[in-house]
């Protein structure tokens, strides 16, 4: 799936061929490895800290499984307290468990994973809380 601003736009099951399926659904945060599988909106760094920064990504497989996922970046040097939130119109949703997070790694919140029709779309949305200030991707 493709998607510009928060607006995902469904590709031809052709275009999706792909043999991996989308990563693990969980609400606790975990190690982000993408692939080619995997459409994410550039990094938009948080209000809290110019050093954290978040996005969305989109990833589906050949069978039109999606998820959505809130992918979160530390290049500080002090742990921080994240929380998120991850929403989308097609039912890829899930409350990100509040965690230490330490700098210098990358991890994703992951949605479940539901089935998205190849003439489907929808809108997607992520919420990443840093020491208790929230901030929308929007």
């Amino acid at each position: 799936m493709r998607f510009r601003a928060l607006t995902v736009a469904a590709a031809a099951a052709g275009a999706l061929a792909f043999s991996v399926s989308p990563a693990s659904a969980a609400a606790n945060w975990q190690a982000v490895n993408t692939n080619s599988n995997w459409n994410c909106l550039p990094y938009k760094t948080h209000t809290i800290s110019k050093n954290i920064k978040f996005k969305p990504c989109v990833v589906t497989n050949a069978n039109n499984d999606t998820q959505v996922v809130l992918v979160i970046q530390h290049t500080g040097t002090a742990a921080a307290v994240v929380a998120g939130e991850v929403w989308s119109s097609f039912g890829s949703n899930t409350l990100c468990n509040s965690s230490t997070f330490n700098p210098g790694f990358t991890r994703g919140c992951y949605a479940p994973t539901v089935n998205v029709p190849s003439s489907g779309g929808g809108t997607v949305n992520v919420r990443l809380s840093v020491n208790g200030t929230s901030n929308w991707y929007a």
